[in-house]
């Protein structure tokens, strides 16, 4: 094998990547989070908390989106300093605080809602797709293209992260400016009515903290795995946290704000509650419209390709002992599983993000308890892939499995504020419990 295939082998597999091997510097990490961030789901948020659908007034909604985008940079950037520093991924990461095994019941957990992501975004696409047949030809099928658009993205994901990368990096100009336009001319035309929104009392109270965290919930599956791609950034001897930290908040600020601005905009030019309904009917002409939809499909498939296909992936492999490109098959098989068109039109959507999230916040805080403020950054690499040093009980550390149980259960008491009670409580409890005494 050449070394091409070598260092292509190691970006796809558990290994840790070597700098020289890593294909993303800071900009293209960036943008690869544009093309991830531009999407339906997050311009839900700013639709579904806006008064009427919401309670939140115009202004609330926007600090709402600039506290809980700053809060996900923030976490990436700590939880990603490994997989930049050591070239690990997630779930070699997570075997000092879980254990061998404990680690792999964590990468379940972060994988459920990944797949069920996966799912609806395919879904999302099929019916964009479905909406231009029908304008051009008067034909579609919405399943035929959802089987289609989840092919044709496992393909792309098939063949290694060096692909995702170069595919996402070149949509994300693209899309950003596409919609750049679109409300452009929105204004122009002056079908936006600010009044009523804006002079709404909402609440600054639990009613605002429950909105902040239910936008913030939305990205506490790409938190908990921020080294998967970390690792692939190469830091070119600068220190790993500046580089991190520019790179995260540029790449998920930026396109956060916009997508919470562009459902709220449409929720006030519409009075839509489906954006995709909204984006069409807010298109000045058909073929436009037709070009927004295709930007739709786009954006569904590059933020699966980053957030909600190699994540399972990679976890699959050190699960069930598969390749990569085994990993990429289950993964779309398990998204049919998951009925993406029944998520995407419950009435449950915040729920479904707190349920997740009242496990992956404590698993994060465990996480960065134990890298930061156990070991200072410091892990032994060869310890990490022995099998034999982080066994602990049968495989799992119970300092991190009992935290995460508890913190979990804390978690679904307090379902709405999950993240805000459950990562703190947790994070001191594992502390507590590791000095205590407990070797594992």
């Amino acid at each position: 094998m050449d070394n091409t295939n070598n260092a292509s082998a190691s970006r796809d597999s558990l290994q840790p990547v070597a700098e020289a091997q890593r294909p993303m510097t800071q900009g293209s990490y960036a943008l690869v989070f544009w093309s991830s961030g531009i999407i339906v789901q997050i311009m839900v948020i700013g639709l579904y908390l806006l008064h009427p659908v919401g309670a939140l007034n115009f202004v609330q909604v926007i600090v709402a989106g600039v506290v809980a985008s700053i809060l996900v940079a923030l976490l990436m950037t700590l939880q990603g300093h490994a997989g930049m520093r050591y070239g690990i991924p997630f779930i070699v990461q997570g075997r000092t605080a879980f254990g061998t095994q404990g680690t792999k019941v964590v990468a379940i957990l972060r994988c459920i809602p990944a797949i069920a992501w996966n799912g609806i975004g395919t879904w999302i696409g099929a019916l964009a797709l479905q909406q231009v047949t029908t304008s051009l030809f008067e034909l579609g099928n919405v399943w035929v293209y959802f089987f289609f658009l989840l092919i044709l993205q496992s393909l792309l994901a098939y063949r290694g992260v060096g692909t995702i990368t170069r595919f996402n990096g070149a949509m994300s100009l693209i899309i950003f400016a596409m919609l750049l336009y679109f409300f452009y001319i929105v204004f122009a035309e002056g079908n936006i009515d600010f009044s009523t929104a804006s002079e709404v009392p909402g609440s600054w109270g639990l009613l605002w903290i429950a909105g902040m965290m239910a936008a913030f919930a939305n990205w506490t599956t790409v938190i908990l795995n921020s080294s998967d791609l970390t690792r692939q950034v190469n830091p070119r001897g600068r220190s790993i946290l500046r580089v991190s930290a520019i790179a995260n908040f540029f790449g998920v600020i930026p396109p956060w704000l916009f997508m919470i601005l562009s459902g709220m905009l449409i929720g006030l030019a519409t009075g839509s509650t489906d954006p995709i309904a909204g984006l069409v009917e807010l298109a000045p002409n058909p073929v436009f419209g037709i070009v927004l939809l295709v930007f739709i499909i786009l954006a569904q498939i590059t933020s699966n390709l980053t957030l909600n296909i190699l994540p399972p992936a990679l976890a699959f492999q050190d699960i069930f002992k598969i390749s990569w490109k085994a990993g990429i098959i289950l993964v779309a098989a398990l998204s049919v599983v998951t009925a993406p068109w029944y998520l995407l039109s419950s009435d449950y959507f915040f729920k479904f993000q707190n349920f997740y999230a009242s496990f992956l916040g404590p698993a994060t805080a465990i996480m960065l308890a134990d890298y930061f403020i156990i070991r200072r950054t410091q892990l032994d690499v060869e310890k990490l892939y022995d099998n034999k040093t982080y066994r602990y009980s049968r495989g799992f550390s119970l300092s991190g499995m009992l935290s995460l149980v508890a913190g979990a259960v804390a978690s679904f008491v307090f379902l709405d504020y999950s993240w805000l009670v459950g990562f703190p409580f947790t994070l001191v409890l594992f502390l507590v419990v590791k000095k205590i005494g407990s070797n594992g």
